[in-house]
């Protein structure tokens, strides 16, 4: 069983978690060697507590001889959860089960035998990934409006919506609270759609002549009648490089774009009631919403989904 740090113990930046028979140990030495502090478990309990001590990194081999059929898989989900990067070593002959793997939450899989150089750099590279621009998170509110569907007036709008929307189409449209004609005719299409049960389908509009902008997105979100009104729709509104990250987030996690939607901003809104009302949720619905996200990405709360989220624009960025 794996020694816990206390609640005083920082961890050190090198401690990775090896989960491994036992009885194999040559791996392990030589990563010690190479100057890491290893936590070893041999079988799902001990790699479970594992966690408790903080490594930087759970490197994983897929054979345990104690654990039963898919058993490892499943122990893999559960550490993937945690959002740290978790490596898998496999068969040469399980070349085909990486995909599987990699749905299942792995970072990377390697199979054995593994070149200890390609090993030492990939553990390297995870742990102190190179510097990147790409923000891992919202860096401003969410940019919604509810929008009555049958003439495109704006009932309600968050300060980031309205101003994105003054700054992408000119009056009267905005000066009167109205959709301008080329976002309602979409807002029309796009509602047919989804009552036909289309997939759904955003649109993306360029900025004005001589404005240096990147292109400005809006896609319908679910919301409940009795927040937003009946006979509304919620609009969110995303600049691209905030557009390309709900995107990324949706592909990386095979996630419906409502659930990227939903994750993508409770990184950036760690309280709840107010991320809610500006994506047009009750109180009620935002858990259900949560709680079905959740089980979606296989773990078991919203803290634990958002380092899936942050580990996934990581991987991708």
């Amino acid at each position: 069983m794996p020694a816990l740090l206390s609640p005083e113990m920082s961890p050190p930046a090198h401690r990775l978690l090896i989960v491994q028979a036992l009885s194999v140990q040559p791996l392990a030495e030589v990563l010690e060697e190479s100057g890491y502090e290893l936590v070893r478990a041999g079988d799902a309990m001990a790699a479970l507590e594992g966690l408790a001590t903080q490594p930087r990194l759970i490197l994983m081999d897929m054979e345990l001889p104690d654990l039963p059929a898919d058993a490892p898989v499943e122990l893999l989900r559960r550490l993937a959860a945690s959002g740290i990067p978790v490596v898998t070593l496999s068969r040469r002959q399980d070349v085909s089960r990486s995909a599987a793997l990699m749905a299942a939450g792995a970072t990377d899989c390697l199979l054995k035998p593994v070149r200890l150089s390609e090993l030492l750099a990939l553990i390297e590279r995870r742990i102190h990934p190179a510097p990147t621009t790409t923000p891992e998170e919202p860096q401003r509110p969410v940019a919604s409006m509810t929008v009555r569907e049958r003439d495109g007036h704006c009932s309600w709008q968050t300060p980031q919506a309205r101003a994105l929307m003054g700054q992408y189409f000119p009056a009267p449209w905005v000066d009167h609270a109205r959709l301008p004609p080329e976002v309602l005719a979409w807002l029309h299409r796009e509602a047919l759609r989804r009552r036909a049960g289309a997939v759904p389908s955003g649109l993306t509009v360029a900025p004005r002549t001589g404005q240096m902008r990147q292109r400005l997105s809006f896609n319908l979100m679910p919301a409940d009648p009795e927040v937003i009104g009946a006979g509304h729709w919620l609009l969110v509104l995303h600049e691209g490089d905030e557009a390309a990250l709900v995107a990324r987030l949706a592909k990386s996690l095979a996630l419906p774009l409502a659930d990227a939607e939903l994750l993508y901003w409770t990184l950036g809104q760690p309280v709840p009631r107010q991320q809610a009302h500006e994506l047009g949720l009750s109180d009620t619905a935002y858990q259900a919403r949560m709680r079905a996200l959740c089980e979606r990405l296989g773990v078991n709360d919203p803290a634990q989904a958002v380092a899936r989220a942050r580990g996934a624009l990581v991987r991708a960025g």
